[in-house]
């Protein structure tokens, strides 16, 4: 593994913990991201041998704000500690875990996700533990579960694999996906979906995710539609704009995506491009509004000509308005002009 070229955890951080404890770590999605030679914008870390009493003492004195005290999680700048547990489901929801603390290694790991997130960087010696094999999977770009019962607690972890095989461009693991593919996901609420979806919107590998999308029936589960990912799967090799995936599988199917932001929403509900672009089409396309995002959402299309002609980043603005019927002489002066085919799907 590539662990990242001299990362070190602030002094503070290691002369406030030390008198307490030499067991420390970085974990989740922090840890993986060092493994994988990125510098990870917030950290985990999970302390062991430390009375819950001390915990919360150390935590009130540099003022760390208590994220969830049923987890035992304190944020601090942008470090959430926590003390290391088990969880079990008891309740429907994503509140619906009992929790007990435990001062295992492995038995506290279990309540991660996948076998990358599970792996524990020591902030004093920088020893790795890696008790599910989560290095190799890394190594591989595979996306595997670590417990199926536990796993199972959790729906988000669905749409998480999605977006973790889009940023990443990892495989989920077969018996993964197939587990995923059975997991309802009625008990979640709009926005942690959305939370999910937005973090394969910016993704690399979108194409990824639209694949295990409709693999692992996610499609029919948010949307109530089937996709055929043999359509849309070659389009979703760029992902130039977040609203690019919404954009266009909308084109295939009415579906409801309510629930995102109305930024998205509004960008995702532009003009589906037609089978042949003409410059009418076009200049009566930017009467409504600049035609870039059009085109970045259409993989450029007719970028040079809406640029030379002065619509790329500007609405048409028409040369003579009838006052007395200014939408007829507007259509009136576009069709006037000389028919040109632009750009074909």
């Amino acid at each position: 593994m590539k662990l990242i070229k001299n990362y070190k955890i602030p002094n503070e951080i290691i002369s406030l913990l030390s008198p307490f404890t030499s067991r420390a770590y970085i974990v989740g999605g922090a840890c993986r991201d060092i493994l994988m030679g990125k510098a990870p914008t917030d950290i985990d870390i999970e302390i062991y041998d430390i009375s819950t009493k001390n915990f919360e003492t150390i935590m009130k004195q540099i003022g760390a704000k208590g994220v969830g005290k049923k987890f035992f999680v304190y944020k601090y700048r942008n470090f959430d500690f926590s003390l290391p547990r088990t969880e079990s489901k008891i309740a429907y929801g994503h509140t619906g875990f009992e929790v007990e603390l435990t001062q295992d290694e492995k038995i506290a790991s279990l309540r991660r996700d996948f076998t990358m997130n599970a792996i524990m960087l020591n902030i004093f010696d920088k020893k790795i533990l890696d008790f599910w094999g989560g290095i190799n999977d890394i190594q591989n770009k595979t996306i595997r579960l670590i417990n199926t019962e536990k796993f199972k607690e959790d729906s988000l972890r669905v749409l998480r694999a999605m977006q973790f095989s889009a940023r990443f461009g990892f495989k989920i693991e077969k018996n993964t996906a197939n587990i995923c593919k059975n997991i309802a996901l009625d008990d979640l609420s709009k926005d942690r979906i959305y939370k999910e979806f937005e973090k394969m919107f910016y993704s690399k590998y979108l194409f990824y995710g639209f694949y295990y999308f409709v693999k692992m029936d996610i499609d029919l589960k948010i949307f109530g539609v089937k996709f055929d990912k043999c359509k849309l799967l070659y389009k979703f090799r760029k992902n130039p704009h977040p609203a690019y995936f919404l954009y266009h599988i909308k084109q295939f199917h009415k579906i409801d995506f309510s629930f995102f932001p109305k930024k998205i929403k509004n960008i995702a509900k532009i003009k589906k491009k037609p089978n042949k672009v003409t410059n009418r089409f076009l200049y009566a396309l930017s009467l409504r509004y600049p035609l870039q995002i059009w085109s970045v959402l259409n993989d450029d299309c007719a970028k040079i000509w809406l640029i030379n002609n002065n619509i790329y980043t500007n609405k048409y603005k028409p040369l003579l308005i009838d006052k007395n019927n200014p939408k007829k002489s507007i259509l009136k002066e576009i069709k006037n002009k000389p028919l040109k085919f632009i750009c074909n799907s």
